[in-house]
Parts: structure tokens; sequence; C-alpha cells
């Protein structure tokens, strides 16, 4: 009779244990989900904040941002990558982490396969800008200059494989010159490396710099995308102030732990969509020089498949190897 019961118990346990999933899927989210930023403060912060306040109101969970900066971004991947399947740990995951760094570092702690990708968030470019002391005012002044002095201008960066590391070395590869980099944690950092005269120059976040280019505190040179930057018309794209074919951009997104459940990534998918879709949501975006965008997951994938060639081939141009 005890052994029946203990049958019985365990059939009840396993239909019991068989139905809870799918219950929680449906109940998802039921707690705090947290947003994690690989950078430190700064424009992608921000965009976080903007997009965590909406997520929160279509999700009905609070959407908490924390950041985990450090080593290009694979801190804040590796800390993901490991979390929990459930939905409730995301990552603002930045092209530069999934196309750069696995080329760049020998261990960055996480794969390709360790992340399902939600969404795109946005595309973003950068403003390159020097202190006032550097003498260049223009991107051929700067240009000529550098070749002049070969790794004499100090570039402030994030660190190997981050953003603005990616947008000096496209740049340094076009005009053939050489920089001296130094990194940061990123985001305010660096900003206030170039303001203290500690470096000569970076390739800033929007936010980052708009106020010191108009206080004239921070000299702008050129945007580095294919068009001007709205909160800075007069500043032309890099292309257009002398250094013809130079454009970068990268792109932002959602991305869980690989074995996150598929409904539960319907429902961010959805959550996402709908919040990009927000004209508020866009027009905040848009004043940090974000151009807002989604996607499929397959359509992340694809671009990763598509861009890490590219890297992998301007890396071997610049004799970069994985460290």
């Amino acid at each position: 009779m005890n052994a029946r019961r203990a049958f019985l118990a365990a059939l009840g346990s396993a239909a019991l244990s068989g139905v809870s999933r799918p219950v929680f899927a449906a109940n998802y989210p039921s707690s705090p989900v947290r947003f994690v930023n690989p950078y430190a403060a700064g424009s992608d912060d921000v965009q976080a904040r903007i997009v965590a306040k909406a997520l929160q109101s279509l999700l009905g969970a609070p959407v908490v941002v924390e950041a985990h900066p450090g080593a290009g971004g694979n801190i804040a991947a590796h800390y993901v990558a490991n979390a929990a399947p459930d939905g409730y740990t995301m990552l603002l995951g930045i092209s530069a982490i999934f196309e750069a760094n696995p080329l760049l570092y020998k261990t960055p702690g996480f794969s390709a396969n360790d992340f399902r990708h939600v969404s795109l968030l946005s595309e973003q470019q950068f403003v390159l800008v020097v202190n006032p002391s550097v003498r260049a005012r223009s991107i051929p002044e700067l240009i000529a200059y550098a070749k002049q002095n070969p790794k004499k201008l100090t570039n402030a960066t994030a660190g190997i494989g981050s953003n603005l590391y990616l947008a000096a070395l496209e740049f340094t590869s076009k005009a053939a010159i050489q920089l001296q980099d130094v990194p940061y944690k990123g985001g305010a950092e660096d900003t206030v490396a170039v303001l203290s005269g500690i470096a000569d120059m970076e390739f800033g976040g929007v936010p980052n710099v708009t106020a010191h280019i108009r206080s004239g505190k921070l000299r702008a040179l050129g945007v580095t995308g294919k068009s001007r930057v709205p909160v800075l018309p007069d500043v032309p794209t890099i292309a257009e102030a002398g250094l013809p074919g130079y454009a970068f951009a990268v792109w932002n997104c959602i991305s869980v732990p690989r074995a996150t459940p598929d409904k539960v990534v319907a429902t961010l998918h959805d959550a996402t969509v709908k919040a990009i879709a927000q004209p508020d949501v866009r027009r905040s975006l848009e004043q940090l020089g974000f151009l807002p965008v989604s996607s499929s997951p397959g359509e992340i994938d694809q671009r990763i498949r598509t861009e890490v060639p590219l890297w992998s081939q301007l890396f071997a141009q610049a004799g970069l190897r994985a460290q």
C-alpha cells in the first residue's frame, strides 16, 4: 500500500511539473526583469532606460537597468549568458559584442550560441570630437597632423572591441594613420578624458558630447554615419568633411540566454516592437543620435553572419589578433 501511494504521488508530481512550464510562460513576467547594460553611464545607458520604461508599461512588471561594464562588453555578455534562461535577465546587445569581440578576445567568456536575440532596438552613430587644444579644425587637418606625428594623438575608447574603438579603427584604416588608443570603461569616462585634455580625441556618443560641443568645450569634426545627426545639423559626416567612403554605425538589440522558452521570447519580442513604435520613445532615441528600428530575431542572426567576415578582414589588415 505504501509503495502504491508513493507511485501515485510520483505520478501526480510529474503531471504537475508537466503543466507548470506553460503556466509559467503564460504568466510571464511575474517579477522584475533585469536589463543589463554592457557599458558605463552614457548614451547606451540612457537608451536602455528609455526602452526599459516603455517595456515596463507593456509587460506589466518592473524592468530594472543594471550596468556591468568592462572588457568591451564581455563582462555583461558573460553575466547574461550564464543567467537563468527564464526571461528575467536581458542584455542590451551591441553589435560589437557579437561580431568583433569573438575575433579580438581568445576567451571572451561567451559564444554566439549562448544567446537568442529578441529584436533590434536601434542603429547608432558617433561624433568625432577633439579637445580645443588640438590644432586640427577639420578632418583633413587632423589626418595631415596624424600622418606627420604617428601615434601622437591620443584617442579615448571603451577598450578593444568597443564601438568607440571600432569607429576609430575604421577611421585610421581609411585615412592610413595611427592613433594612440587610451582605454576607459566607456561612456562619460571617455568624454571626461577629452574634456580634461588627458586624451586628444574620441568618437563620442551623441548625448555625451552634444552639450560640450555647443559650449565650445569640445570641437566636433564630423559624425560617423551616412547622414547628419538631427541634434547637430551643422556637423557634417566624416565622409562629407574630407574622408570619402568612411561610414560607421552600430546596431543595438535585446538578447537573452539561449535556452529561454519560445513563449517568453515571443512575449519580449511583441513588447519590444510595440515599444520602439511609440512616438515618444522614437523621439527620445532620435535625440540621442539613435535611429529606432525593430526586427525579427532571425534578422539579427543574419546580420551577424554577414558582418563578422567584414570585421575579420579589417582586423587582419590592421594586424590585430585575438588576445
